[in-house]
């Protein structure tokens, strides 16, 4: 009889604590003048009633409030203080312990005013009766009370595309409306949602529709549809209740992009533009060219917008389709071809890429590129050096492919010696991506300096150079030289 008595006042002691919750939701708070407010309340063991030290309890959202955290003391109470807010807001606390079931309580906090809010956890494997729902946190069963929270729990796209451009143009969201202690509206607690664009880029996107009535479980569902202008929204739902008190939920953040190519907007480039493939073919080698597609505000473009590309040397790729970062990538490839043989050309060509604006236009960029040799012609324009004891004397030479072009940007040229000497300047270097000749492109000087100390005979020296393109073909030519003997020895 006893236990029939326990149960019995376990449950009234349910009924009077939502209640009391209630009550405290709704009229028990104290306004300040302030904009903070205060949270407290208590941790305590469901089947017996006492404290839980130790608690911790957490706001989890909204998210400028998430991570802020309590701990309970020795009779499970605990306190939230100095929390800012400027409006209602919904906010979501969960309760947890060692041995413990977590629980999960919503209520809605007003600026400058206090709230109470315990909690009753059930021990893990409890066998007490307690209706946990089938899963990790207990449920509150009953009547819905007014909505105190909305909680999103869908949405279909996180970015969509502009209007009429063929790619997807709406994204669904989906919110359930609750009660301060968790529980859906249901089919006798409708209550209507309101949908609002915060923030967007004015291009005529819109919430269709803008307002809608919770169904039987609770939930609302609406779309937004882009429209001409990229840009991120932000979404609102909110609820005006007849108490004055407005709810409101802003998780939604949708990317709108993908708008048609602009022509100012159009840009191709490759790697690099100096590259080897005059007069070979190497399927082997390949060279990466890239067209950057933006639409008129700078956005990328939608994924999948196609660019067409050719070429009047080498093989290319006919066409690719942009990424989500608006890139469009295909390979050139070296096929035997010696573009401008016999003229002032030679070794120069020109890639086109094209693709189509939102008027159904076509637009185009062109880029202009080399092919050069991968043999290296190495001329030396200083003769033979003559070096004096304890001191140097400067090599020139320059280097070309066999067109008299700059070899391929990535080469490397260095410069090596036989003897008793040292070089210094131009002697291991790398060349940039060049189209012209000159200092430190076709032409190079190099001081080749006696090192020997202890030697005093004259002898024989020389200096080598090396050319090394990126795909390992190498040229080098030798030149040699005399380092004379200390005078009076």
């Amino acid at each position: 009889m006893s236990s029939v008595t326990s149960l019995k006042r376990k449950k009234m002691k349910r009924v009077y604590s939502l209640l009391f919750l209630a009550l405290l939701f709704l009229v028990n708070c104290q306004p300040s003048d302030e904009d903070s407010v205060t949270i407290q309340g208590q941790v305590t063991d469901e089947r017996t009633g006492v404290g839980l030290p130790g608690a911790a309890v957490i706001i989890t959202s909204p998210d400028e409030l998430g991570s802020n955290f309590a701990s309970t003391d020795s009779s499970g109470n605990y306190s939230f203080g100095g929390i800012t807010i400027t409006q209602a807001t919904d906010v979501t606390f969960r309760a947890s312990q060692t041995g413990y079931v977590s629980a999960t309580r919503s209520i809605t906090i007003v600026p400058g005013q206090a709230f109470t809010l315990d909690f009753e956890l059930e021990e893990e494997g409890s066998d007490s009766g307690g209706d946990t729902g089938g899963g990790d946190e207990p449920v509150v069963g009953g009547e819905p009370g007014v909505p105190a929270a909305i909680v999103l729990t869908d949405v279909s796209e996180t970015a969509i595309n502009i209007r009429q451009t063929g790619g997807t143009v709406n994204t669904t969201f989906s919110f359930i409306v609750q009660d301060s202690s968790g529980r859906n509206m249901n089919e006798d607690t409708p209550v209507e949602v309101n949908f609002r664009i915060i923030k967007g880029p004015g291009g005529g996107e819109a919430v269709v529709p803008e307002r809608v009535e919770t169904n039987d479980e609770g939930a609302v569902v609406s779309n937004l549809f882009s429209g001409d202008s990229a840009g991120v929204v932000r979404l609102e739902a909110f609820i005006e209740r007849n108490d004055g008190v407005r709810i409101a939920s802003t998780p939604i953040l949708i990317a709108i992009n993908g708008g048609f190519p602009a022509a100012d907007r159009f840009f191709v480039a490759p790697i690099n533009y100096n590259v080897e493939g005059y007069g070979y073919l190497d399927p082997g080698i390949s060279y990466a060219i890239t067209a950057s597609v933006g639409d008129r505000y700078g956005n990328p473009v939608k994924v999948g917008t196609a660019v067409d590309f050719r070429t009047e040397a080498g093989r290319i790729d006919g066409s690719a389709i942009t990424d989500e970062r608006g890139f469009a990538s295909v390979q050139l490839s070296p096929d035997g071809s010696s573009p401008g043989s016999g003229t002032a050309d030679v070794g120069f060509f020109n890639i086109t890429a094209k693709t189509v604006d939102e008027d159904n236009e076509y637009i185009e960029k062109d880029i202009r590129m080399l092919f050069t040799t991968r043999e290296a012609i190495i001329t030396f324009t200083s003769g033979a050096f003559d070096i004096p004891a304890n001191g140097s004397d400067n090599i020139s030479f320059t280097v070309t492919d066999l067109n008299g072009r700059p070899m391929a940007a990535g080469s490397t040229i260095s410069v090596s010696s036989q003897g008793d000497i040292e070089i210094t300047g131009d002697s291991n270097i790398k060349l940039g991506d060049f189209f012209t000749g000159g200092p430190g492109r076709t032409t190079f000087t190099v001081t080749a300096q006696d090192v020997d100390d202890l030697n005093n005979t004259a002898q024989g020296a020389s200096v080598t150079v090396t050319v090394s393109t990126p795909s390992g073909n190498t040229t080098s030519a030798t030149i040699t030289g005399t380092r004379r003997k200390v005078i009076g020895n």
